[in-house]
């Protein structure tokens, strides 16, 4: 007996000489492994080639459970998905959507002249993804579609309904988030955060889509459900200064403000910024152009929370109507709705870049050695008033704010977000991050 455990002890012993980090192997292993890759190249195989060689390159062999990917309008989408499932299997779970004029992740601002895709592939034993999606146009209601699209990604990951998840992420077209947002709360209730960000294309054209696994949706809603035991943080951030300038809204239909304080809601604005409205309106005839100058002058619905909270959900307007006496914004506004004039530069926008993912990370308890990954949904109007040789600072931001680990961003045409208090809420010129960690 004490040959063979002095036989052992000398077997162990030559093991840790010849192969030192045969037992800490597995310790030393990521909770969550990470890649991601991007590309600017014309070809959709092409460009999914390049993306997908920088992932596996960091996955180290790991198979993926689960794939975020932006892209920009000018690629056929299915396509692009089509070459995702061929790189990583059929069985891989995909949540995207197009992106305004660029994407963006660890390495750098891809985009802008040429188009371009993103991915960042996640596998970890201590997370569960469901993928779901609808159209719009095949349910009854918007509201329906995201019921729909939720228990679709309840199934995907295998879940029960009263399994709740973390959180969920959404990305969804334009127009009907709020009733989105109601459609999903209906199933998993209203205490389950949604973060996420509407898809975008280049001019506001409606050529933005949403992806879910191996299907492309150009009127829908794709929602990804979270199961994890591991540490996550939010952040949904406007970063405007509020002003003294307010009113109530006394005549509004869904997203067309008629009235503030019984006037035309269009010349009370332009009087709260001085004339500037009139201004614009002399040379810009766009509606894009008109909000690249708006874009600093947002308004802001008040929301109370049932604790007491107050909160300024930011809205992006521009002129409406037959003589543009009215202001059409891009959130739902209900008439007694107090509205304030919000104020903020290019540099406050640009900064948001790295508060948010910072604020994200604090508020998830996440030590910065513990950070897996994040996503950042950055409004797609805050990015166009950023000036062009200022737009690849905002990856440098988010990097710093996340101290280096990877993540993906796309430019989004509006936002979505969980308010303590008050639940989760559709809001524009927004900045958001969610962070998770590695513990």
């Amino acid at each position: 007996m004490k040959r063979l455990i002095t036989g052992i002890i000398v077997m162990v012993v030559l093991l840790f000489t010849i192969f030192p980090g045969i037992f800490v192997k597995a310790k030393e292993r990521p909770v969550v492994s990470v890649g991601y890759g991007w590309s600017t190249e014309e070809n959709e195989r092409v460009a999914m080639r390049k993306a997908v060689s920088m992932v596996k390159k960091q996955l180290a062999g790991v198979v993926p459970e689960y794939i975020l990917l932006f892209s920009t309008v000018g690629y056929d989408s299915q396509k692009v998905l089509q070459e995702a499932r061929r790189f990583f299997g059929e069985r891989v779970k995909i949540h995207g959507g197009t992106s305004s004029g660029a994407v963006f992740t660890l390495g750098g601002y891809h985009g802008g002249k040429s188009d371009s895709l993103a991915l960042l592939a996640v596998a970890s034993p201590r997370m569960s993804f469901g993928v779901g999606g609808a159209s719009l146009g095949k349910v009854s209601s918007a509201r329906e579609a995201g019921s729909k699209a939720i228990l679709e990604a309840i199934e995907n990951a295998r879940k029960k309904r009263e399994d709740k998840p973390k959180l969920i992420l959404m990305t969804a077209a334009p127009g009907k988030e709020e009733e989105i947002l109601q459609g999903i709360e209906e199933v998993i209730g209203k205490r389950v955060p949604i973060f996420g960000g509407s898809a975008g294309d280049d001019d506001n054209s409606g050529k933005w889509e949403e992806f879910a696994n191996g299907h492309v949706y150009g009127n829908g809603v794709v929602l990804t459900a979270v199961y994890t035991d591991l540490k996550v943080g939010w952040a949904f951030e406007s970063g405007y200064l509020r002003s003294e300038r307010s009113g109530i809204a006394t005549k509004v239909k869904e997203r067309v403000i008629y009235e503030i304080d019984g006037k035309p809601a269009a010349q009370v604005y332009d009087n709260w910024i001085g004339g500037e409205l009139s201004e614009i309106l002399k040379t810009e005839k766009e509606k894009m152009s008109i909000e690249a100058k708006t874009v600093f002058y947002p308004l802001a619905k008040v929301v109370k929370g049932n604790g007491g909270e107050t909160y300024y959900i930011s809205m992006h307007p521009a002129p409406y109507g037959p003589s543009q006496e009215f202001l059409e914004v891009h959130a739902n506004v209900e008439e007694g709705d107090e509205l304030f004039l919000m104020r903020g530069s290019w540099e406050l926008l640009l900064n948001r870049a790295r508060t948010t993912s910072l604020e994200a990370t604090v508020k998830g308890r996440i030590l910065p050695r513990d950070i897996a990954f994040g996503i950042a949904f950055f409004c797609a109007g805050t990015m166009l008033a950023i000036p062009p040789e200022e737009r690849p600072k905002i990856p440098s931001l988010v990097k710093d704010g996340l101290v280096g680990a990877p993540f993906i961003g796309t430019f989004t045409f509006g936002e979505q977000g969980f308010l303590p208090g008050v639940g989760n809420v559709h809001g524009n010129l927004v900045s958001v991050a969610v962070v998770f960690g590695n513990e």
